[in-house]
């Protein structure tokens, strides 16, 4: 009976591992992953690896939280490291889903783009920043 069971906490283990192993696939592996870097109050910066996506002169990034909501607080100057190049742009977040980013990542980003949704799916933290060049 015990043979089973830490059978059963291995196997389940196994497929955690597995799908979190796979997860991170999806979202690293051959796509355009971008590092953010944004200010802290206290005056260092903090960095989050994300996709993006552009329409126009724009570029735009999809995310949810409070602390997204605060980190993007009065249109914020931030950094952004795209293809080995640093530029400095204007992030203005625009609150709730945006389908037209939305569209956007789903076409860049295909069926790991529908693996996060469906693990995160959009809620009312969700935000939508613009990042306008400077």
């Amino acid at each position: 009976m015990i043979r089973r069971g830490a059978l059963a906490v291995a196997v389940l283990a196994a497929v955690a591992a597995a799908l979190v192993l796979g997860h991170l696939a999806l979202i690293e592996v051959g796509r355009e992953v971008v590092t953010l870097r944004t200010e802290r109050p206290d005056g260092s910066w903090q960095e989050t690896r994300l996709w993006i996506v552009d329409d126009g002169a724009s570029s735009w990034l999809h995310s949810a939280g409070a602390q997204w909501r605060e980190r993007f607080a009065g249109d914020p100057v931030v950094e952004l490291e795209r293809a080995g190049e640093t530029r400095r742009y204007r992030a203005h977040a625009v609150p709730g889903s945006d389908p037209r980013v939305h569209e956007l990542l789903r076409e860049k980003y295909g069926v790991a783009d529908r693996w996060v949704r469906f693990l995160a799916p959009d809620g009312p933290e969700t935000l939508a920043v613009r990042l306008d060049p400077l």
